[in-house]
Parts: structure tokens; sequence; C-alpha cells
């Protein structure tokens, strides 16, 4: 297909199979709208929580896509990082299980400045879509709405 400044155009047929992986409690809201946009994506789950003895995050469950190191894509859903911590381990996790760097996506819809640059610099070969970057530390708003907690 050509555009009008007569430039070849494929459209959006993804290149190979996009998967998803939520980031238990809060990431499950991105969830809906990605079955919107992708409706056969497959979507995997991990819980992390952080302790509230040590304030370090802790991997509690996880259950991956079957074959998710072979996928083109795979998103990172998480609507809110404030430290990276949780994402820290999310990426580790998939890293580990032979997703390759570059294939890792990270969605969110608001940053902390602090968590998205201690990310970028420990992967530096993920990419990052946020909607919003805020001032560290800023209140978890996504439970508490969503999830009453």
């Amino acid at each position: 297909m050509k555009t009008p400044l007569n430039k070849e155009y494929a459209g959006l047929k993804p290149s190979g199979e996009i998967s998803a992986v939520v980031l238990l409690r809060g990431g499950g809201s991105l969830e809906t709208g990605l079955k919107r946009v992708i409706p056969d994506c497959r979507a995997g789950r991990i819980l992390i929580q952080t302790s509230w003895r040590s304030g370090e995050p802790e991997l509690h469950f996880f259950r991956l896509i079957e074959n998710v190191a072979s996928h083109e894509r795979v998103l990172l859903l998480d609507p809110q990082m404030s430290s990276g911590g949780a994402a820290l381990m999310a990426v580790r996790v998939l890293l580990d299980h032979g997703v390759q760097e570059k294939s890792i996506i990270f969605v969110t819809y608001m940053a902390g400045k602090m968590g998205l640059k201690r990310l970028m610099s420990v992967f530096p070969e993920i990419k990052v879509v946020a909607c919003r970057v805020v001032d560290d530390l800023e209140v978890r708003w996504v439970e508490q709405r969503y999830l009453g907690c």
C-alpha cells in the first residue's frame, strides 16, 4: 500500500506473537484495554509484594505463557511504578525464563523518576511506555481506587 507521500506502508500486522505478563494486583486494570486492542493476546501472571520486614520485593507467584521465550514481544503490565523494585524482579523472572531483554516492553501509566532511571540503567535494552513520569514515592492510587487496599 502506498501513502499520500508515495511511501510503502505495510500496516500494523505484528511480525510475531505478542504476549503479556500482568503484575498482580494492579496490572489487571491494564489487561482489559490490552484485550480490546489485541484480542488473542495471551497473558501470564506475576505476584511480587514488598516485604514489610525488609522493604525488599518478594516473588510469591508466577505463571508464564508456554514458550514465552519465543515470542516477538512480551508486554509487562504494571499501572504504577515508584521505586522500580517489583519491575526489576519481574524483568529478571522473564530473563531467567529465556525472554530476550530487547523483546520486553514495560507498560505503565505512572512511573517515578527514580524507579524509571533504575530500571533503564539495569536493563538498558527494554522499552518502557509510560503515560506520566512523576516525583518519587507517589501514592499508589491504583490499588486504593480499584482494589480497595
